[in-house]
């Protein structure tokens, strides 16, 4: 009886799309590939030859004094302090706590968007004061695993930067 619904739906939805199909259609083969590409290259623009392009400045290249390396700019670069400890807690049924401290040493504020431990395969149950951190800042990371198990930990930052610890 939960069935009779959702074939009602299905085939209702067979109707509409079939009779959204115009005829002309039928006569065209089924292959969606080749339609597709056989729009594209009817809206692509034809090859233009070298003559169209204007000369380009090359003098740069034959300066001695010019160096590639002044024109890359500097990555940026976090840094991070990463401890795994236990602490004694009296709100846990445990008595104790595991916890994951980054300390952020960076003198530019930074966010962490991302903490993955274990690779995933440990998950925390919270995160705090993880964001506009500053030089000697702590983000606390509550452990959903013991602190004696955790051997990555992958920081992943506003920035877009990932940073990967090994224990």
């Amino acid at each position: 009886m939960n069935f009779i619904p959702s074939i009602v739906l299905s085939s209702v939805l067979l109707l509409t799309l079939t009779a959204c199909n115009s005829g002309n259609d039928a006569s065209k083969p089924k292959d969606t590939q080749t339609s597709e590409h056989s729009n594209a290259d009817a809206t692509e623009t034809p090859p233009q030859s070298e003559d169209d392009f204007p000369p380009v400045d090359k003098s740069f290249l034959e300066d001695e004094t010019y160096n590639a390396e002044e024109v890359t700019e500097p990555t940026v670069q976090e840094q991070f302090e990463v401890r795994v400890r236990r602490e004694e807690s009296q709100y846990s049924m445990t008595g104790y706590t595991d916890l994951l401290n980054i300390m952020s040493l960076n003198d530019a504020p930074t966010t962490i968007t991302g903490v993955l431990i274990n690779r995933g395969n440990c998950r925390s149950k919270g995160t705090y004061d993880y964001q506009n951190m500053r030089y000697g800042s702590v983000a606390k990371v509550y452990l959903g695993c013991s602190a004696d198990y955790v051997r990555e930990v992958t920081i992943t930052t506003s920035s877009g930067l990932t940073y990967t610890y090994n224990f």
